[in-house]
């Protein structure tokens, strides 16, 4: 018997939930999957695999941000089961720095889409012959439609992925260097009947995914399908009735400024159920704007607040702080847009930089914060006119890190 055994952590599930959704899918049998979410119960879940004699995969899927945990996590179960265990690691900064995250003790790490991966991995290992390649390269090309997004057999539920891709390669981001930069959505059809499934087990919040809600169905990313938006959220409202919530262009998902029009909110309003938007700016510098590639003026983020509110939407904004290359003038910028969109009630989400493998900025570190930046957003924050990991994120790369510092080479 193979236990697949995903560390099931709050952060990670959408992925594992798409791995499980593709093992389904592909009708495999003679696996079990087991979702510890702590450490102390990923041990025990080890143990009693191996005490069964049962082949022990421990999938690890992770960002940036918790590569230094992870590592000392593969350190602790090295130290406690050896070779016993076959350790895959998965998402994105294994997919950015394989290399980096064979040296902590994985044995093999897939770099892309994982779907394909996991079913091969899989089926190799349930006949007693383990990958022969270290690194796992996955193509661009996977057919969303192939795979279950999550799986109904295995008991794990969540957001639906309708896009994954981006046209924009935006120089701090992973998705259009780990997906492509051709957006490839899930039809209608499949979308439709993934949300009667999920009716049928009464599950009645819908969440889609997304890199930008707002280009579902777009050819090209960059202009809206408005059409397929309408089909998408009329469809599922149909399902749903009125007993059942939609949620597009929030959390897990955000949507563009520039894709922010009284056409987009008016669909969302008219059949979706979240009173929040998720709006990307991450810089109030036009000049900052155009050096990280974000396709979009700052003259685009205010009309995206003033619309959201106008629609009856409480928006929060992403600003990235300590972005390469930004200049005191810059950061004065960024500030003074963060309070006029506070001023239109929306909230900030604060960020600050870290440098991902695979883009762009992998090899660029942070400018410092000044101390009137970091004033001015504690003070948001104790007003509740903004949130978010900026301070943790400051602090994680001012300590030496092998694994940030590697990406700077």
């Amino acid at each position: 018997m193979l236990d697949l055994i995903f560390y099931y952590t709050r952060e990670n599930r959408y992925s594992f939930n798409a791995l499980a959704g593709a093992l389904e899918s592909s009708g495999m049998a003679g696996v079990d999957i087991l979702l510890p979410d702590t450490e102390k119960a990923l041990a025990e879940t080890v143990r009693v695999s191996l005490a069964k004699r049962h082949t022990a995969v421990v999938a690890l899927s992770f960002f940036t941000a918790q590569a230094r945990h992870i590592e000392k996590l593969i350190k602790r179960l090295r130290a406690r089961f050896s070779t016993q265990i076959l350790i895959l690691a998965g998402g994105p900064h294994p997919s950015g720095a394989p290399g980096e995250v064979l040296a902590m003790g994985a044995d093999h790490v897939v770099r892309g889409e994982g779907e394909e991966a996991i079913i091969a991995i899989a089926r190799a290992l349930a006949d007693g012959k383990p990958p022969k390649e270290k690194i796992i390269k996955t193509s661009k090309t996977l057919a969303l439609d192939d795979y279950l997004p999550f799986s109904p057999k295995w008991h794990m539920f969540g957001s639906i992925e309708i896009t994954r891709g981006c046209p924009f390669g935006c120089s701090y981001c992973q998705t259009s260097y780990l997906f492509g930069v051709r957006p490839r959505h899930r039809s209608l059809e499949t979308l439709l009947a993934i949300v009667e499934l999920m009716n049928s087990e009464k599950m009645t919040d819908i969440r889609f995914l997304s890199p930008d809600a707002f280009a579902y169905g777009s050819k090209d990313g960059r202009t809206p399908a408005l059409d397929r938006i309408e089909a998408l959220l009329k469809g599922a409202r149909a399902i749903l009735g009125n007993k059942g919530r939609i949620f597009f262009g929030t959390f897990p998902s955000e949507v563009r400024p520039d894709h922010v029009t009284p056409e987009t909110l008016e669909l969302t309003r008219r059949y979706a159920g979240n009173k929040r938007l998720v709006i990307g700016a991450q810089s109030g510098s036009q000049r900052m704007l155009d050096a990280i590639r974000r396709g979009h003026t700052v003259e685009d983020i205010y009309r995206a607040a003033e619309l959201a509110a106008a629609w009856g939407f409480s928006a929060d904004v992403d600003f990235i702080l300590g972005l390469p290359g930004e200049t005191e003038k810059d950061s004065e910028l960024t500030l003074t847009v963060m309070g006029d969109l506070v001023k239109l009630g929306a909230r900030i989400h604060a960020h600050t930089f870290m440098p991902l493998p695979q883009t762009p900025f992998a090899g660029k570190t942070p400018v410092p914060l000044s101390a009137k930046t970091e004033k001015y957003v504690r003070t948001l924050c104790s007003r509740g006119q903004a949130f978010g990991q900026w301070e943790r994120q400051r602090k994680k790369m001012e300590a030496p890190n092998p694994l940030l510092t590697g990406l700077r080479h």
